[in-house]
């Protein structure tokens, strides 16, 4: 038997585009927006960890960053939860 890496258009035509990017959605620009969304989640995120730092050394006290990240993931994706 001989192992041959696959062929990703052979594999799944559907779920990559001709770069061989992964595809999710009909429409390509649809990808492009959902990465844009999440790049500006990304560095909000950031900004909330820092905002965060500067609170804590002020304060002198520990926040949970647990549960702020779950806070934060829930804010970002509610509009896809109540599809």
């Amino acid at each position: 038997m001989s192992e041959e890496t696959p062929n990703l258009a052979d594999a799944a035509p559907n779920l990559y585009d001709e770069q061989g990017n992964p595809r999710f959605f009909a429409d390509p620009g649809m990808d492009r927006f959902v990465a844009v969304v999440m790049n500006l989640a990304q560095e909000v995120w950031v900004q909330e960890e820092r905002l965060l730092a500067l609170e804590e050394a002020k304060s002198g006290g520990a926040s949970d960053k647990e549960a702020k990240v779950k806070e934060f993931i829930d804010r970002v994706f509610a509009p896809i939860r109540e599809a």
